[in-house]
């Protein structure tokens, strides 16, 4: 009897040595996510693969994941018996509750012996990246013209107003400048008649994001100020998208990519211009940017092939003041959005100026 407990006790110490020796060997894992952009609160998929590749049972494996802040889960655990040669597939989902480039740098596997009493870990690199949308917003439910409580926010307005193509004549509504009416044709057809224009034709936007809310100092950064100015961005360029005029963007924010560099996309249109600019609005972090001014004057120096300027701006700082009016003066029409409205009424009186609606 006392032989048969000693090759028992025997038997399963050299399954635990071996278990531990080559328990890692042949087996692979990976962590593994459907899409690369989310909304906010959206769920995440998430899926994780453990295969184990050779004859030798894992009789113990423990998987710890870890996530970033602003996740609603900081670590995702479970544990598996793995039989040789099988595949074991875990999925679940997360979500995030703030914009922003998140990464999941890496996973501890953690290998048990057959009876509990030694383990060994080995951290997995994974270099996954979540990039969080901006929030959705509405224009007419967050901006409102300088000076008045409500009024017409439409992107429309912005463009409209300075058409290059007229497309024909229609009845007039009452909400047309006097100066489109078309006298001769009013004259034929007995009532008021105005001209019908291509507003699209030769009109594009550029859109500059101005991420700076103070010049270098100990103050903390201003996060939620900088998230609203990113958001009303999306929501300015949803719309141009919407309205088939073209648009691009700039901005000053901190571009890992090229060195700090802000970044800078030309105009165009479609589900892929709109994406990646989308993608680079959900990837701006708070890392000090560039200064908006030193933006402001590379843009007008290098101008572009735009009709339309619309600077979004947390605040303007009396650094801006001179850069913004000297650039609205290179373009046809300059447009201004400011969630603060310090300094705006000191913009030129042909800047089209709006504020945001909870600093009315």
């Amino acid at each position: 009897m006392i032989w048969y407990v000693l090759g028992l006790l025997a038997l399963t110490l050299i399954i635990n040595y071996l278990v531990l020796l080559f328990g890692f060997t042949e087996l692979t894992y990976q962590l593994a996510l459907e899409n690369k952009d989310y909304e906010i609160g959206e769920e995440i998929p998430v899926s994780s693969l453990v295969e184990n590749n050779k004859p030798l049972t894992v009789s113990y494996l423990k998987v710890d994941e870890f996530f970033p802040p602003h996740f609603n889960v900081a670590k995702n655990t479970y544990s598996l018996f793995i039989m040789p040669f099988q595949r074991v597939r875990r999925k679940y989902k997360i979500f995030a509750n703030k914009r922003g480039l998140f990464r999941i740098n890496e996973a501890v596997l953690e290998l048990g012996d057959f009876v509990g009493f030694k383990s060994e870990q080995k951290r997995m690199a994974l270099d996954q990246e979540i990039v969080v949308l901006p929030k959705k917003v509405e224009l007419a439910e967050s901006i409102v013209p300088l000076g008045a409580l409500g009024g017409d926010v439409s992107v429309r307005r912005w463009i409209i107003d300075d058409p290059l193509m007229t497309i024909g004549i229609r009845e007039y509504t009452g909400n047309e400048p006097q100066r489109f009416i078309h006298w001769p044709s009013s004259a034929k057809y007995g009532r008021l008649m105005v001209k019908k224009f291509d507003f699209t034709t030769d009109n594009s936007v550029l859109v500059i994001l101005n991420v700076e809310t103070m010049k270098p100092s100990w103050k903390p950064i201003e996060e939620e100020l900088i998230d609203e100015a990113v958001s009303l961005a999306r929501g300015v360029l949803e719309e141009f998208e919407e309205l088939n005029i073209p648009y691009g963007l700039a901005t000053n924010a901190y571009n890992e990519q090229s060195g700090g560099r802000g970044y800078y996309y030309h105009t165009g249109l479609g589900a892929g211009h709109l994406g990646a600019l989308l993608h680079t609005l959900g990837s701006i972090h708070f890392r000090i940017p560039g200064f908006f001014e030193n933006t402001l004057r590379e843009i007008r120096r290098n101008r572009g092939n735009y009709s339309t300027a619309v600077i979004i701006t947390p605040r303007i700082l009396e650094t801006y003041l001179e850069p913004i009016d000297l650039l609205a003066r290179a373009v046809p029409r300059t447009v201004v959005i400011a969630i603060e409205d310090e300094h705006l009424a000191d913009l030129s009186s042909n800047i089209i100026k709006y504020r945001s609606k909870k600093n009315a």
